[in-house]
């Protein structure tokens, strides 16, 4: 499904709370309710239970919305679901946890690999994490491929790790050895650190 717009932002109530209004209804045949929702970067995640009227039970499935919401597009969306298994893996666990086995899941398509993926992503995320907080003064990082910083052309793939900001890791690339910088969890994950000799 492509993306639908608003000319307006939404202002009364967050993408979050359109989402949960939008796809809770009932009809003659089903009845949908959005149990829960998390909203990470520009996605959103809802625990959505159908409830086809006649059978026997009720499932709970992911659904998983892209957004925009600023002046100068509007608010729009874009709907998906996991068994569709959409590239956005960032799912939180309260979400997940209101989800019903995939067996139970009418059409799963590719929701157990979506699963899998959610589940890959935390584990390198909680690997990225405890990797930033073991940073020594004068590691040097090497990354698969050249960070680039924006309008200062500078372009680099090594690092020596400076200092702790608040707990976020301070970098400098080693040519250029007085711009500081910081390198995004993502990248961090696939670095190579090379320890400084004590």
């Amino acid at each position: 499904m492509g993306w639908l717009f608003h000319n307006d932002m939404l202002q009364s109530q967050t993408p979050a709370e359109y989402i949960a209004e939008q796809y809770s209804r009932e009809t003659d045949v089903y009845k949908a309710n959005v149990l829960a929702t998390a909203t990470v970067g520009g996605t959103i995640y809802a625990a959505i239970r159908n409830e086809f009227k006649g059978a026997t039970a009720a499932y709970v499935f992911c659904g998983v919305f892209l957004f925009k919401n600023n002046k100068r597009d509007g608010f729009g969306y874009k709907s998906s679901d996991e068994a569709m298994g959409p590239c956005e893996v960032d799912c939180p666990d309260r979400i997940m946890r209101l989800l019903s086995p995939v067996e139970d899941i009418p059409d799963p398509g590719y929701a157990a690999e979506w699963r899998a993926n959610v589940t890959a992503a935390k584990s390198r995320r909680l690997a990225a994490r405890k990797q930033a907080a073991s940073f020594r003064q004068g590691d040097t990082i090497r990354l698969r491929h050249p960070a680039q910083f924006g309008k200062t052309g500078i372009s680099a793939d090594a690092f020596t790790f400076i200092e702790y900001r608040k707990r976020t890791p301070v970098f400098a690339p080693l040519s250029h050895p007085h711009f500081l910088c910081r390198l995004s969890r993502a990248t961090l994950a696939t670095a190579v650190i090379e320890r400084r000799a004590t």
